[in-house]
């Protein structure tokens, strides 16, 4: 599942990764160690590096020209300062440094722009690889210049219509001819921008799920789109036939009654189509993003937990009637009823932590799938070992805020004593911020690793 491209213009190596993962920078001290990876890790944290390191680098060569452009701006402005402190002024000097002033000017400007188009590239290749963004790039351009010409086209209009209404005889006709192919001109400006974006969409989706996977997609939603439009029409056909009715002198209540249950049972169906094909879809995503063997195991969690909630919800359904029951008697059971509430919200408990147990073993296969067993299981290892440390290290704090509170309620305080221990704790939370700092490191060490090898 990973992809490595080259970015040639920067001269470096980008990695595209469609959906990465973001590491928490937020981690709790207590249970640390039982986290999961999901839970240590999400989403966008691969892309968040790749940016880091290349944009570090792209940075850093613009830069060096930017500051040697704004040196050279200073010192023409200096120059310019310097002719003018002199009588009589040499106006033709000052005039020639202004003009210099303005290309630098402008130089500047382009570079930074420079800078920030390329900044912006390298976020696309890394989200949807080089071959992506090399296309979308080039649809914009394209749109672009199409763009431009279209707004030509429109102002010149704009002034033609401009004249006629200065005219002495304004000719209505003439400027209402002009108004609508200006409009038209408007409208083939956003087609031509929805199409440009639709096609973009298209490449992300490709980029992401895989060409095979999209056209998939596409020929699902024409499908279903197909069968939308023939039961639509099927509905309004009822629809219309449910007005006749209403509208008959003797209204038939039964065969209205009939008409709405076909109506009913039409919906039923174009519901049961859709959710089939969402199905098909998320299936085919799965497929192309994780592959096959992580979308089977994917969808045999889900069913295992679709049978164990279905169950749990019994029982849950069952208790409530139970509680009903005890409220409606003649001598209600406080007691009885607490007891099933209780019984009720373990089962809602349990419920939510077998889901909870579902989404990160559904979270782990996915990261699997992109990175392999290996830089998973490494990652979870650091921070088992993470959470190992900081336990010791929180237990020391608390032991120090516990000898601290004692030497205060012992007067007078002892202040060497005190500020000794007030030392240790800030030590201590330095630690912990320290081995905060290295799993952060080391979880993107090993990420990065796993990407380029």
């Amino acid at each position: 599942m990973k992809k490595v491209v080259g970015f040639l213009a920067t001269g470096t190596l980008v990695f595209s990764l469609s959906a990465g993962i973001f590491l928490n920078s937020t981690f709790a001290s207590k249970d640390v160690q039982n986290k999961s990876i999901g839970e240590i890790i999400h989403p966008k944290y691969v892309e968040s590096i790749i940016e880091k390191k290349e944009v570090a680098e792209i940075k850093a060569k613009y830069e060096a020209e930017i500051a040697e452009i704004e040196e050279s701006l200073k010192a023409i402005r200096n120059g310019i300062k310097n002719l003018r402190k002199v009588n009589p002024v040499d106006e033709e000097a000052v005039e020639e440094l202004k003009e210099q002033e303005k290309a630098l000017h402008d130089k500047l400007k382009a570079k930074k722009d420079e800078l920030h188009n390329v900044i912006e590239k390298v976020k696309m290749v890394v989200k949807y690889g080089e071959e992506a963004a090399n296309e979308i790039e080039a649809l914009k351009a394209g749109f672009k210049e199409e763009e431009k010409a279209i707004k030509e086209q429109i102002e010149a209009i704009k002034a033609q219509i401009r004249e006629l209404k200065d005219a002495e005889n304004v000719d209505e006709e003439a400027i209402a001819e002009l108004k609508e192919e200006e409009k038209a001109l408007h409208d083939e400006l956003k087609e031509k921008r929805d199409a440009v974006n639709k096609k973009i969409e298209r490449i992300k989706k490709v980029a992401k799920y895989g060409e095979d996977a999209v056209n998939e997609i596409e020929a699902l939603k024409a499908d279903f789109k197909e069968e939308e439009e023939a039961i639509k029409e099927q509905i309004e056909a009822i629809k219309a036939q449910i007005r006749e009715l209403k509208d008959a002198e003797n209204v038939d209540e039964e065969a209205i009654a009939e008409l709405k249950e076909e109506e009913k049972a039409l919906h039923d169906e174009l519901k049961e189509k859709r959710d089939a094909m969402n199905k098909k879809i998320e299936r085919i995503k799965l497929v192309g993003e994780f592959g096959e063997e992580a979308a089977n195991e994917i969808e045999a969690l889900k069913a295992d937990f679709k049978e164990e909630e279905e169950a749990i919800k019994e029982q849950i359904e069952a208790i409530k009637a139970q509680i009903r029951e005890l409220k409606d008697a003649e001598n209600v059971d406080e007691e009885a009823i607490a007891e099933l509430k209780e019984e009720e919200k373990a089962l809602h408990d349990e419920l939510k932590e077998k889901r909870d147990e579902l989404h990160n073993k559904i979270d782990r296969i996915k990261l699997v799938a992109k990175y392999g067993e290996d830089v998973i299981a490494e990652i979870e290892e650091a921070y088992v070992a993470f959470g190992e440390k900081i336990a010791e290290l929180e237990e020391q704090k608390e032991k120090v805020k516990e000898e601290l509170k004692a030497l205060r309620e012992n007067k007078p305080v002892d202040k060497d004593a005190e500020k000794e221990l007030k030392e240790t704790e800030k030590s201590l939370n330095d630690q912990i911020k320290a081995e905060k700092e290295a799993l952060e490191d080391k979880i993107e060490d090993i990420i990065y690793a796993a990407i380029i090898k």
